[in-house]
């Protein structure tokens, strides 16, 4: 086992555990976005792992390609073998970048959760601003509450977390400049054979930047909002599980 210390991670279950998760979060968000569905993954027996990522959960940094938030993640591979690894928004634009250094060894279960792999300019240009100042200005857990019915009071917490742990609004620009074009659903083509993509679709729009490809399957979720892990989290556990259930089956 390597002695590299890991940058920053929330961990959930027993590390003595011989199945794996590795959760990925989003544009931001925390570690501890991922409580819910971590928290099922550990009572299902697995060893759960969430870093943050470069410019969130109190982490500073000034390098935010996508190459370089997804080599940040090569420690966490070094130290453990992931029968499962999951990944929202942001999150799944940075395992894209990451499914070349994917070991080879065993099958993995990719979960893209409501992934944003496509920005147009125009649409960048349009948000920019607008994202980098809901860092800038936290709202309260109330406001996320009212704006979001189905979400828990857990869930409102957390993503005020993600955001007051935020290392600036400059983090939020600096992604989004960085990474222009902002393209890497190509890198969904570079599936290593012993990996399988389930993309789990809150809006329908972005199933059209998802490519053809034989390893990939996608499910739309109807009626939930880009943040699916607070309102459906049991479809993520579920996708999770589905590889072991059916690995079990006689």
């Amino acid at each position: 086992m390597s002695d590299y210390k890991l940058p920053s991670a929330a961990q959930w279950g027993l590390p003595s555990s011989t199945k794996r998760a590795l959760l990925v979060h989003g544009l931001g968000c925390s570690s501890l976005t991922w409580e819910r569905v971590a928290e099922a993954l550990a009572q299902a027996g697995y060893f759960v792992v969430a870093p943050n990522l470069i410019g969130h959960g109190f982490r500073t940094g000034t390098d935010f390609r996508m190459e370089t938030v997804a080599k940040d993640l090569h420690p966490y591979l070094a130290q453990a073998d992931y029968d499962v690894i999951i990944a929202h928004s942001w999150g799944s634009a940075v395992v894209a970048a990451l499914l070349a250094s994917l070991p080879r060894s065993r099958p993995i279960s990719l979960i893209l959760v409501d992934p944003s792999l496509e920005f147009s300019p125009e649409f960048v240009k349009a948000v920019k601003e607008e994202w980098a100042d809901r860092v800038a200005n936290v709202k309260p857990v109330e406001d996320f509450m009212a704006q979001f019915p189905k979400w828990t009071r857990l869930d409102a917490i957390t993503r005020v977390v993600g955001l007051q742990s935020c290392a600036s609004p400059d983090v939020i620009r600096e992604i989004l400049t960085q990474n222009d074009p902002w393209a890497f659903a190509h890198l969904l083509f570079d599936c290593p054979a012993n990996v399988t993509i389930t993309v789990l679709i809150a809006n329908p729009e972005v199933e059209k930047h998802i490519p053809k490809h034989p390893q990939i399957t996608c499910s739309i979720i109807p009626g939930v909002t880009h943040w699916v892990q607070y309102e459906a989290p049991e479809r993520i556990v579920s996708a999770a599980l589905q590889p072991a259930e059916e690995g079990q089956q006689p």
